[in-house]
């Protein structure tokens, strides 16, 4: 119970500070609109089943000490991050839910942005190394997948949660106006968290 305590505790803290995921998820709330955010979600959410597989396989581990692989990430992520941060200093949008909404593959799309983004994320890394290494005693595999899998959905749970305070109704009443504004700051953002992943590496 003291572990599994200890899981909710650190992943709750975590997961609601601000990263690429969370920058991500208000960009694609005030962009897209509610079900394209959740989507995104799901795929953030997925992420982190793929992470806890890989750290319960101790494939994270051997990972985490290649190099190149460590610079190969970054570098996916940097660049990922910098290109959806442009996307929203540069493009209009039109803050219509219904037109984004009702094509599949935006759908999808919103999926991918989020699997990709959390993958490549040094923080979840990071996070899942300290944590299936260093804090959890558990040698059952079975347990620990378990505590993937309550992560991945709590994870999901947040962001979607976020995603429906930025679409609800009083949200856009009082500041659709400002969506525009809104948008260009979290583009911002991304692209100066990009460049933080890039300058750690350089430094």
């Amino acid at each position: 119970m003291t572990e599994f305590f200890t899981v909710v505790v650190l992943h709750m803290f975590a997961v609601m500070s601000p990263g690429p995921d969370f920058f991500l998820i208000s960009r694609q709330s005030i962009r897209y609109g509610r079900k394209i955010a959740l989507w995104t979600a799901g795929g953030i959410g997925t992420g982190i089943l793929f992470h806890s597989g890989l750290a319960v396989t101790g494939m994270l581990i051997i990972l985490a000490s290649n190099d190149f692989y460590l610079l190969a990430l970054k570098l996916i992520c940097s660049f990922y991050l910098i290109y959806l941060g442009f996307v929203s200093l540069l493009k209009v949008s039109n803050f219509d839910d219904d037109i984004t909404n009702n094509d599949k593959w935006s759908r999808a799309g919103g999926f991918t942005v989020g699997l990709i983004t959390n993958i490549t994320n040094i923080k979840a890394l990071l996070f899942f190394i300290s944590l299936f290494g260093v804090v959890l005693n558990s040698t059952n595999n079975s347990s620990l997948m378990l505590y993937g899998l309550y992560m991945a959905v709590m994870t999901f749970v947040w962001f979607a949660s976020v995603s429906y305070i930025f679409t609800s109704y009083i949200f856009k009443e009082k500041f659709l106006k400002f969506f525009g504004v809104f948008e260009k700051f979290l583009g911002l953002a991304l692209v100066i968290i990009a460049f933080q992943i890039l300058l750690s590496e350089i430094i």
